[in-house]
C-alpha cells in the first residue's frame, strides 16, 4: 500500500482518461460527507491505501517520506446515489480529488463505492472514473458540461453534474463490469 503508487495511478488516470475536472472545489466547504467508517481503504484498481477523515472532512493521501516534495492528494465524497430501494444498499459517492501540479490546482471528479467482498477488516472504498469523451455533445451542453478536448470536459454546475452521473450510469453501479471496467 504505498502512496507513491496511489498518487502515481491517480495523476496517470487523469492524464490519460477522459477526465471530469473543474478549476475550482464544487463541493461546496461543509457539504462533503465522511464515509461511514472511522477508517477506510481507498483504491483505484488493486493499489489501495487507508487513510481517515480529517476534521473538515477531507481525506488527505500523503506523499510517501521518500517523496516528501510531493503534494499530497485531498479527496472530499458527496452521496451521489443511495439506492434505497436495495435491503443491501451500498451508497454510490461522487468523489472530488484535489490535484496540484506546481501552482496549478484542478478538480477532478470520480465516482466511490464500497467493494464488495474486499478481504480487510477496514471498509474498502474503489474509484472509477467516468469517460466524457463518449458523450454527445447535445448531452453535455444539456447538463451544462464543456468538452475541452477530446479527453476532457469541463464542470460547472455540482448539482447538474450529478443529475448527468445517475442519468447516464445509474443502471451500471450495481454491476461489477462497471467498477471493474472504468
Amino acid at each position: 500500500m504505498n502512496a507513491l503508487r496511489m498518487l502515481a495511478a491517480l495523476t496517470g488516470l487523469f492524464a490519460l482518461s477522459a477526465c471530469f475536472y473543474s478549476e475550482v472545489p464544487l463541493i461546496p466547504a461543509g457539504e462533503q460527507v465522511t464515509l461511514p467508517y472511522d477508517g477506510v481503504v481507498l483504491c483505484l484498481d488493486d493499489d489501495c491505501r487507508i487513510v481517515m477523515a480529517g476534521d473538515d472532512g477531507t481525506y488527505t493521501i500523503p506523499p510517501p517520506p521518500e517523496e516528501a516534495d510531493e503534494k499530497p492528494l485531498f479527496v472530499r465524497f458527496q452521496m451521489l446515489d443511495a439506492q434505497s430501494g436495495s435491503e443491501e444498499a451500498n451508497p454510490v459517492y461522487l468523489a472530488e480529488a484535489k490535484m496540484q501540479d506546481g501552482d496549478e490546482v484542478s478538480y477532478h471528479y470520480l465516482l466511490a463505492h464500497m467493494r464488495l467482498g474486499a478481504m480487510t477488516h477496514v471498509p474498502t472504498y474503489e474509484f472509477v472514473m467516468p469517460a466524457c469523451n463518449d458523450a454527445q455533445e447535445t448531452v453535455l451542453k444539456r447538463f451544462s458540461i464543456e468538452r475541452t478536448d477530446s479527453y476532457s470536459c469541463r464542470v460547472s454546475d455540482l448539482n447538474a453534474f450529478k443529475t448527468y452521473l445517475i442519468e447516464t450510469h445509474s443502471g451500471d453501479f450495481e454491476t461489477e463490469e462497471f467498477w471493474e471496467d472504468n
